[in-house]
C-alpha cells in the first residue's frame, strides 16, 4: 500500500513538473513576443563570437541582413525544426541567400564546442553559421536580443535540457533588430520579406 502511495506520489509530481515546463515555457514565449510586438523592449546589438571551424564571426563587419536563431545542439525538437526550415529559406533564396547570413548562436556553450556546432549545422544547410562563446559571451548577446534560455534537469538523467524562446530574427547589416518570425510561420513568407529588403536596398 506505501508503495502505491509512493509510485502515485512520484507520479503526481512528475505529471506537474511536466505541466509547470510546458506553462513556462508558453508563458516566456509570449511575454518576449509581447515585449517586441508592443516594441517595449526592441531586441538588437552586434555581436563577435566563435564560428564552427573556430574563426571568429563579427556582425560589425559581415555587411549582411542576417537571420538569427537562439537553440543548442542537443535539442530534440523546436531546433531541428527551426534549421529545417532555415536550410529551406536558404534554398528559397536562391543567389540572394549571398547577402543574408543565417545564422545559429548556441545557448549551452558548456556543451556546444565548435566541432559540436560544426557536425550540427552541417547536417542542414552548409550556409548555415554556427556561433558559440564563454558563458558571459552568449549571457550578453541572449540580453541584448532578449533571448530568455535556462537550463532545465531531465528528471532521472544526469542530462539537463534547456528552456528557450524559439523565434527567427531578422536584422539588417547594422545589427539591428528589423523583424520576427515565429515558429509556424512558412517559410515563402520569410523569403518574401527578406527578398523586399534586398530589393529595396
Amino acid at each position: 500500500m506505501i508503495k502505491k502511495i509512493i509510485l502515485y506520489s512520484l507520479f503526481s509530481l512528475f505529471i506537474f513538473a511536466s505541466i509547470y515546463f510546458f506553462i513556462n515555457k508558453d508563458y516566456y514565449q509570449n511575454t518576449a513576443v509581447q515585449k517586441i510586438e508592443n516594441q517595449d523592449a526592441l531586441p538588437g546589438g552586434h555581436f563577435t563570437l566563435k564560428k564552427q571551424d573556430g574563426t571568429i564571426f563579427d556582425s560589425k563587419i559581415s555587411n549582411k541582413l542576417m537571420l538569427i536563431y537562439f537553440g543548442f545542439t542537443y535539442c530534440p525538437d523546436v531546433c531541428p525544426t527551426t534549421l529545417i526550415k532555415m536550410a529551406d529559406v536558404i534554398d528559397r533564396l536562391g543567389e540572394d541567400s549571398d547577402n543574408v547570413n543565417s545564422i545559429f548562436i548556441s545557448i549551452d556553450p558548456e556543451r556546444d564546442k565548435e566541432e559540436v556546432i560544426k557536425d550540427y549545422v552541417s547536417a542542414f544547410h552548409d550556409e548555415i553559421i554556427g556561433l558559440t562563446g564563454s558563458e558571459e559571451q552568449i549571457s550578453s548577446v541572449a540580453k541584448d536580443w532578449g533571448v530568455y534560455y535556462q537550463k532545465e534537469d531531465i528528471e532521472g538523467s544526469e542530462d539537463y535540457t534547456v528552456n528557450h524562446l524559439d523565434i527567427i530574427f531578422l536584422a539588417n547589416a547594422n545589427g539591428e533588430y528589423v523583424d520576427f518570425f515565429p515558429p509556424k510561420i512558412q517559410s515563402a513568407l520569410i523569403v518574401e520579406k527578406v527578398r523586399n529588403i534586398i530589393n529595396n536596398n
